[in-house]
């Protein structure tokens, strides 16, 4: 079953093909990202010259390629938060790190959350609940 990803605010599916496409941004560069939509897969794709002197923990900012809106989390300004879909299953949030180079991922339902990678537990300040 393929997970679709979508835009929290205009609900646009992000991953009309394999990869998640989204826009990113730090300081005046910006440029296009392919994401793998596996919860926990850190691999992605973007052009070189955009990295070329990214720091780790350097902000980024990741928006609609649609509708252009920032999709930093209301829950934690560290985040990023998508929708995720899979046929048969309720809607679930995805949040990752918009740290460059920190692996954080927490899936959201209504079971609870699945937390991923490698730097979660530095992710501390992360409100599970949105209160």
């Amino acid at each position: 079953m393929k997970k679709i990803f979508a835009c929290p605010h205009c609900h646009a599916v992000l991953n009309p093909s394999v990869k998640i496409l989204l826009v990113v941004g730090h300081k005046r560069r910006k440029g296009m990202i392919l994401l793998s939509p596996q919860p926990g897969n850190y691999k992605y794709i973007c052009d070189e010259s955009f990295e070329e002197n990214l720091q780790v923990g350097d902000k980024l900012k990741f928006s609609c390629p649609v509708c252009s809106k920032s999709m930093t989390s209301s829950r934690n300004k560290n985040f990023v938060a998508m929708v995720m879909t899979t046929p048969g299953q309720e809607p679930q949030r995805v949040e990752f790190s918009r740290l460059y180079g920190k692996n954080a991922t927490f899936v959201y339902d209504s079971d609870g959350v699945k937390a991923y990678g490698d730097d979660v537990d530095d992710s501390g300040s992360t409100n599970f609940f949105g209160a």
